[in-house]
């Protein structure tokens, strides 16, 4: 154990002196002071405590033993990890807050915090991600988490929960940010992710091609599937032809339209003062428009839609029966926008905007489109061959 010096640190101008610790950790000395206050005369320095004499010296006393035995467990901490204790560590570990027995007890007492101004669907990914990592470990603790722990966990996600590259990486990204919050409030010594390169696979989703969305319009135009299908056909088109996620498809009334475009802005960043997004409109989507609210001149376009899982499963329906094999979703519809858009125009810039992307990284995404164009258009250059 440590070995600790306790003492009255005495003034000339007063009868009353203040309790300090002074110790070394590592040839390092560490010393502070207890505040806790006595009479000169009330302090025994041979048992380092305060004297009977003292009125309140069973609380003082208390505090006091508080102080030493928190000392002693960083020191034992420390040695059962075998770790290195400094002093510069055994401050940071001295000081940390101890409120919490694991790391879940954090997130669950700041979930509120952690998570403001997150959507719904947001939290809900963020608790599915949390929960993997409680089934793993459910007694984690702050000093487990190492950025060897953090190897092993990927490793495990890969492995044992099957997840690709893109789904780890995404995993691994949430949990970053609790770890960070965590080390910010002093909870943890270190942060881990300093060293750890989150990996992320590239990028995959399904869009249709040209032949294949001609091959939807001409069901939609025809009325061939009932009104459930219909609908849901309808709903999917449009996001096909204004590029909106699902849940901002939702939410577009006839009031955001002039002739020309409509402006709405993303739900998922209503907290964190989006920036409004200007979308042009095509002839194909006023027709689709026009469909759905007859004589309306107001209120929400799509009303008393079915759930999105409800629309997923009949959008698997109508591919199957049109022989479109690709496993459709909505997402799919913003995908088709997106790449059909950047095949026809080469402007990569103007779809960052439309899409509302705030790093035209977001939107590299479909820069695959560009590379088949260049293939396709060095090809002009074949007739000198001959």
């Amino acid at each position: 154990m440590v070995n600790l010096k306790i003492y009255l640190r005495e003034y000339k101008t007063s009868n009353e002196g203040v309790v300090w610790f002074d110790f070394y950790v590592n040839r390092g000395r560490v010393h502070f002071s207890a505040k806790v206050r006595c009479a000169k005369k009330n302090w025994d320095p041979k048992k380092m405590r305060i004297k009977s004499s003292d009125p309140d010296h069973e609380d003082k006393n208390q505090l006091i033993e508080n102080i030493r035995a928190r000392i002693n467990n960083v020191f034992v901490t420390y040695r059962l990890k075998n770790k290195k204790l400094t002093r510069d560590a055994f401050l940071r570990a001295y000081n940390r807050p101890s409120d919490y027995a694991t790391f879940f007890d954090f997130i669950k007492a700041n979930k509120r915090n952690l998570n403001f101004g997150n959507e719904l669907s947001t939290i809900n990914t963020h608790n599915v991600v949390i929960k993997k990592v409680q089934e793993w470990q459910p007694n984690l603790h702050f000093d487990d988490i190492t950025e060897d722990w953090l190897h092993r966990y990927y490793i495990h996600l890969r492995k044992n929960c099957g997840n690709n590259d893109n789904t780890t990486g995404k995993n691994m990204a949430i949990f970053k940010k609790y770890i960070l919050a965590a080390w910010k409030m002093g909870y943890m010594d270190e942060n881990p992710f300093v060293n750890f390169k989150i990996k992320r696979g590239k990028a995959s989703y399904t869009y249709l091609r040209e032949d294949e969305l001609k091959i939807l319009m001409d069901a939609y135009k025809t009325g061939v599937f009932e009104s459930k299908y219909h609908r849901t056909l309808e709903f999917f088109l449009f996001m096909c032809f204004s590029s909106l996620h699902v849940t901002d498809a939702r939410n577009l009334s006839l009031e955001q339209f002039t002739e020309e475009s409509f402006v709405y802005y993303r739900v998922k960043n209503r907290n964190s003062k989006p920036e409004p997004i200007l979308v042009p409109v095509s002839e194909t989507l006023k027709m689709i428009i026009r469909n759905v609210v007859g004589l309306r001149k107001k209120g929400k376009i799509f009303q008393d839609l079915p759930a999105d899982q409800t629309m997923n499963r009949y959008l698997k329906d109508i591919a199957a029966e049109l022989e479109i094999r690709k496993p459709i979703t909505h997402k799919a519809g913003r995908h088709t926008f997106a790449t059909y858009f950047l095949a026809k125009t080469k402007d990569i810039t103007a779809l960052q905007k439309i899409l509302g992307h705030s790093s035209l990284s977001e939107t590299m995404i479909y820069a695959h489109v560009l590379d088949e164009s260049k293939q396709e258009g060095v090809k002009c250059f074949d007739g000198f061959a001959h």
